[in-house]
């Protein structure tokens, strides 16, 4: 009788921890998407203001002066690492790491297969220390996107972006196309904040 006690006893314990886990998890997937979402909607939003101020050279502008401090300003206020990245990146600091580099390349593929993409959400180990992360793909939705990022780019947006940035690879893109990624890496020295 005291062993079948035990044995509840040891049951219900691990799936109360299951039960917490879980919960847990939930909690920094929506913590991520909600971070995710921000970013969108401050960078769609400047976006949007500039380009209708001066056209697709304001957003070429914007995005070299203005995304990297929006997306660290969004970072600080959900508590998250978050960044853009892609492999054909426009900015060096949006190089994906080989996490970020496996999932945009599992999700090209399965583009070219005419599969769906979704949201990655993961525990990683990192440096020894275990992280959550978490993707979002940024594809090419709107023409708009094309006249920054496509294959006929007028001759002074193209003269700023190579200004701006050197070694650009952003170009090229038709619609439909992934353009890359929201990253977030929550740690859980962050979450217990």
């Amino acid at each position: 009788m005291r062993r079948i006690g035990l044995f509840v006893g040891s049951v219900v314990l691990l799936v109360g921890i299951s039960v917490a886990q879980s919960a847990f998890e939930t909690a920094l997937l929506q913590r991520a998407r909600t971070a995710a979402d921000a970013l969108f909607s401050r960078l769609l939003q400047r976006l949007n203001a500039e380009y209708q101020q001066g056209g697709a050279e304001r957003g070429v502008k914007v995005c070299s002066q203005v995304a990297q401090v929006l997306t660290q300003q969004v970072g600080r206020e959900h508590g998250v690492q978050i960044r853009r990245v892609s492999l054909k990146n426009r900015n060096p600091r949006n190089a994906p790491d080989a996490w970020e580099r496996q999932v945009l390349l599992r999700w090209e593929r399965g583009l070219r297969e005419g599969k769906p993409i979704t949201e990655v959400a993961e525990w990683r180990t990192e440096r020894g220390q275990r992280v959550f992360r978490y993707m979002r793909p940024i594809r090419i939705i709107a023409p708009v996107c094309l006249e920054c990022h496509g294959t006929q780019i007028k001759p002074e947006v193209l003269r700023l972006i190579r200004e701006r940035y050197p070694n650009d690879k952003a170009r090229g893109y038709r619609m439909g196309d992934l353009r890359g990624a929201f990253s977030v890496k929550i740690i859980p020295t962050e979450v217990q904040r």
